[in-house]
């Protein structure tokens, strides 16, 4: 670059101090048009600037045919084509071997079309500009087709009388085509919302195309503008053939011809911008291309005309990188976005790329601040990665379709079809409302799918988002994702929320196998799936569903549906065939598990808990939770298992491997119904299922029916029995639940427990017992218990009752306010051996 710009400078000064034969050697005709050559008339003063006019050339119909051994513009300078009358396509060609330096002003005496030729490749310089009111096409292709199959080529100049009346159709190239490089100041990027924010760029007026088609594309510092025309940028390898074809706004080239393409760059500030009253179309087509140092893309909506679209096909690799230092350098990426006061609809965005990389806070959004709709995001591509954040933090890698505040049109959807799809350390992808409009769907399909980690300053989880923000009052989208695997880990996230009074959009997962894994290495932020209703939100959340063959939380992962403000939390259902739950996160703070609650504070109620497996295991303190903590009502629990086991606590002997519905200390609202239908249920070394209150709410009634029921020992400190119980706990109010149970086959032994408490002022629930063949207790007990108010009763149906070891059947009344519960046993024989014992007991008679 610097020996061009070199060479360049000394041809300027010589052009400057000597004679006009001397200004030739900038622009240099050839002999190939003959007696219909290009005349140039040199040091004339045209639009206020000193410049050389080119007369002459071949007319053929509309068609105007150039041919020059050199051809460059000097900077400070101009070159201008005359338009005789009735011509719309002015075609240039350069045979020589030198490429051609543009470093001053192009221009067209008319409204004519401009294609420049030149094999050896074209330069722009930082001063470059185009004068012209139609499309310009620059070029390194060896020739120009046309329709009659006539070849105006470069390479291999043909003789006057060949040249055609037909329309050009078409551009190629040899076996090596030279590069294009478009030099700029770096501060083209849109600032404003005025059709024209800056006429230091190469520019071609609305409705008319810019396109740069060659070998590898270089743009450095470059502005690149229409405003609301077309911008082409195409980088192709040898023997390519790119049809151009006449549209409204100039021309659109096609790549069908092209076997290979070549590298296109986009550095130091490049703005390459098609935004106007309705926004341009821009079109990028490469092997590679590349973006970084805060270059954009942009093709937005400023007035009342819908936009067109904006399209990058790399048939290699996309990336996109921000700014990996603090320097304030704006971010780097691919946008369109309708405008404040626009009622226009934003612009598609499309990308197709076998890989696209996202990095250091680089982006790609549509978006509407206006009453036009937001344009939709689509990307196809066999892998992509978003990774990181811009160098202070304040910019994730990412996808992004978004309502702004103000907007009252709604943003457009984001769709993400991938093989792999990997968003790490605070890189997102995100469809979001602001304002009154609607955010966008986000739905992704891939084959594999892995979110990971936090942003390096643990403000960002890496996932992807649908979000109401505060202020918004236009509904969020759902986020669906269809995929063979699922990875979340160390702290990213998964989530449709509303913060606002709109409702929150659905979250539906389908997938071979999800993992949630552990959290954030702070611990501020959980491995997790989640929709849900804010704090201060009034709106309701959206339903969480997750249909896979295999999930597996653990480490402190969850996957949780709630509500924290006035808003209905939204419904979780799981339908799979093994579920694994397993243990609490490193610190000990959070346990992995499935929740659905309604939070303090909050008055929503809580959505429902549905799952469907063939086998469910909940081990070393792992949780599946419906609670209230507000003044709404906890959702129900239901599970439908062939096989379920609830096996151990937490390492620190504390919390229990449990399925529990209740009602939080300080709750008003009443818990919800905790429902298991099994073959069969393990329930050991400490875990528990349980339906509670803590509050003013009643507890839920836990109803399981099961084949066989196995009830065995107690936690490794002794401190927690396996069981099942409904109790309202010290301090609460409210009744506690029943507890039914119909089995087959029911087995209580080692210190576990079927029990119905009430500690507070509220009455202890019942516990009705079915049990087909035999009930074995082996120091095992069932009992009911009231400290301050009326017991439950039992009552059990079996064909045999065994009692062994210190096994009891007890009610008990502690106070003297409630009477004891009665026990009724119905069965074909009923033995109690050792110490066991059936008892009603009433402290005070009752």
């Amino acid at each position: 670059m610097q020996l061009g710009l070199a060479g360049c400078w000394a041809l300027v000064g010589a052009y400057a101090l000597t004679t006009s034969e001397q200004a030739h050697a900038q622009i240099t005709p050839d002999a190939t048009l003959s007696s219909e050559s290009s005349v140039v008339t040199p040091n004339l003063v045209i639009r206020d600037l000193a410049s050389d006019r080119i007369d002459g050339g071949a007319i053929r119909g509309s068609n105007l045919f150039h041919s020059f051994r050199e051809f460059n513009v000097g900077e400070a300078r101009g070159v201008y084509f005359t338009h005789p009358e009735g011509i719309k396509n002015i075609l240039t060609r350069v045979t020589g071997t030198s490429r051609s330096e543009i470093l001053g002003r192009l221009g067209v005496l008319g409204n004519a079309n401009l294609f420049l030729l030149n094999p050896n490749g074209i330069l722009f310089g930082q001063n470059a500009r185009l004068d012209i009111q139609g499309s310009f096409v620059g070029s390194t292709a060896n020739s120009l087709k046309f329709a009659d199959g006539f070849e105006y080529s470069a390479t291999a100049p043909q003789a006057t009388s060949l040249l055609t009346l037909s329309v050009p159709v078409g551009l190629q190239y040899g076996a090596n085509p030279g590069g294009i490089q478009v030099i700029g100041d770096g501060q083209g990027l849109r600032l404003t919302s005025d059709l024209i924010d800056t006429t230091n760029a190469l520019r071609v007026e609305p409705n008319q195309t810019l396109a740069l088609v060659g070998g590898d594309i270089s743009l450095e510092g470059a502005t690149i503008k229409t405003a609301g025309g077309r911008i082409e940028l195409g980088s192709v390898a040898g023997n390519s053939f790119v049809s151009v074809t006449p549209i409204n706004k100039g021309f659109a080239l096609g790549y069908d011809g092209v076997q290979n393409f070549g590298n296109i760059q986009l550095s130091q500030q490049t703005a390459v911008d098609g935004s106007g009253a309705g926004s341009g179309d821009i079109q990028v087509v490469g092997r590679r291309v590349t973006l970084s140092n805060g270059s954009q893309i942009e093709a937005s909506t400023l007035a009342t005309e819908s936009g067109g679209s904006l399209k990058v096909i790399a048939t290699e690799l996309l990336k996109i990188t921000g700014i990996s230092s603090d320097d304030p350098l704006p971010t780097t990426g691919l946008f369109s976005a309708a405008y404040p006061g626009a009622t226009g609809n934003g612009g598609d965005l499309t990308i197709n790329t076998s890989e696209l990389l996202i990095q250091n806070g680089g982006q790609v959004s549509t978006a509407t601040y206006g009453s036009g709709k937001g344009g939709n995001l689509a990307l196809t591509a066999n892998k992509v990665q978003l990774i990181g954040t811009s160098g202070d933090g304040r910019f994730a890698s990412g996808l992004y379709s978004a309502a702004n505040p103000g907007a009252t049109g709604n943003a457009g959807d984001l769709t993400i079809n991938t093989t792999e799809l990997l968003i790490q350390n605070g890189g997102q992808v995100s469809t979001a409302t602001y304002g009154s409009g609607k955010a966008g769907n986000l739905a992704l399909t891939a084959n594999k799918v892995q979110l990971i980690g936090t942003s390096s300053n643990g403000q960002f989880p890496s996932g992807l988002f649908s979000v109401a923000n505060p202020g918004a009052t236009g509904n969020a989208g759902d986020l669906t994702i269809n995929t063979s695997e699922l990875l979340i880990q160390d702290g990213a996230a998964v989530s449709a929320s509303t913060f606002s009074s709109s409702k929150a959009g659905n979250l539906t997962i389908t997938a071979n196998k999800v993992q949630l894994i552990g959290t954030s290495s702070d611990g501020e932020f959980l491995s997790s799936l989640y929709s849900q209703a804010a704090s201060g939100s009034t709106g309701n959340a959206g339903d969480l569903t997750i249909n896979t063959t295999e999930l597996l939380i653990q480490n402190g992962a969850q996957v949780d549906t709630g509500t924290f403000g006035s808003g209905n939390g939204g419904n979780l259902t799981l339908t799979a065939n093994k579920v694994q739950l397993m243990g609490f996160s490193s610190d000990a703070q959070f346990p992995s598990g499935l929740f659905s609650g309604a939070d303090s504070g909050s008055t929503g109620n809580a959505g429902d808990l549905t799952i469907n497996t063939t086998e469910l295991l909940i081990q070393n303190g792992a949780l599946v939770n419906t609670g209230t903590a507000g003044s709404g009502n906890g959702g129900n629990l239901a599970l439908t298992a062939n096989k379920v086991q609830l096996i151990g606590t937490s390492s620190d002997g504390r919390f229990a491997s449990s399925l529990s519905s209740q009602g939080d200390s300080g709750s008003t609202g009443n818990a919800g119904d905790l429902t298991i239908n099994t073959t069969e249920l393990l329930i050991q070394n400490g875990g528990q299922v349980s339906a509670g209150t803590f509050g003013s709410g009643n507890g839920g009634n836990l109803a399981l029916t099961a084949n066989k029921v196995q009830l065995i020992g107690t936690s490794s400190n002794g401190q927690i029995p396996s069981g099942l119980s409904s109790q309202g706990d010290s301090g609460s109010i409210g009744n506690a639940g029943d507890l039914t149970i119909n089995t087959g086959e029911l087995l209580i032994q080692n210190g576990a427990l079927v029990t119905a408490q009430a500690r507070g002022q509220g009455n202890a629930g019942n516990i009705n017992i079915n049990v087909a063949r035999l009930l074995r207790a082996t120091n095992g007990d069932i009992t009911t218990t009231a400290e301050r108010s009326s017991g439950g009763a039992i009552t059990i149906t079996a064909k045999d009752i065994r009692l062994f070891g210190d096994s009891d059947i007890a009610t008990n009344v502690l106070s003297g306010v409630g009477g004891g519960g009665n026990i009724t046993l119905n069965a074909n024989s009923i033995i109690a051996l050792n110490d066991s014992d059936i008892l009603a007991f009433a402290r005070d008679g009752r």
